[in-house]
């Protein structure tokens, strides 16, 4: 019986166990004319688990490459394509990380944020107010979506004075006298909207009277 700890290791997994037993196999044969013929035979077996590739050519070099990685580049065949140079530990690219910002309000997204950086950035103060009310309208449209409760006004200003360091604000009365943070709207070209905006009730025929 065998066990995991006294196997070797899978170069490549896509292949299993099995090929690379076949593998060592043709590593230890010294004729060289049979070890052709079975690396051959074993580039035909692989061509069956590989149903992906529609290209002739390209699966083939595919192949014979994975066949001497298999063998760690140690397998003395006559290929019909180069043998492939062994890469080293510096060829190998760099795992990437996944990014690693931290999200304050999560029911609002990164996006806001986003856009809350750039209104820092405007210089005019009308300007500024300008984007505060887009920010909140867009800020309640998006809590509206993840809560069924609706959000105060009050709480809107402070988490945008929170995400902008106190740089962004408007007076409170402004907003709730003027309803600045209504939720925005669907958009024109809607169905919706052409619908509202154009489709008239179907009203019943009425006879002229006789005079």
């Amino acid at each position: 019986m065998e066990y995991n700890t006294t196997r070797s290791n899978l170069i490549l997994r896509e292949y299993g166990r099995n090929f690379q037993k076949l593998v060592d196999h043709i590593k230890g044969i010294k004729e060289k004319e049979k070890r052709n013929q079975l690396s051959k035979t074993l580039i035909d077996m692989m061509k069956v688990t590989q149903p992906a590739y529609n290209v002739q050519t390209e699966i083939e070099a595919k192949l014979w490459d994975d066949l001497y990685i298999m063998s760690d580049y140690s397998l003395d065949i006559d290929s019909p394509f180069p043998k492939p140079e062994k890469k080293s530990k510096n060829d190998i690219s760099e795992r990437l990380n996944y990014p690693k910002n931290k999200i304050r309000y999560r029911h609002y997204g990164k996006k806001i944020e986003l856009l809350i950086d750039e209104a820092c950035k405007l210089k005019k103060e009308e300007d500024k107010e300008a984007a505060v009310i887009h920010i909140g309208k867009i800020m309640k449209s998006f809590f509206s979506m993840w809560n069924k409760e609706s959000i105060d006004n009050k709480v809107i200003i402070e988490n945008i004075k929170e995400l902008s360091n106190n740089k962004l604000s408007i007076d409170i009365e402004k907003v709730r006298d003027l309803n600045l943070f209504h939720k925005v709207t669907k958009e024109r070209g809607s169905k919706s909207y052409y619908t509202k905006k154009y489709h008239k009730p179907n009203r019943p025929f009425r006879k002229k009277r006789m005079k």
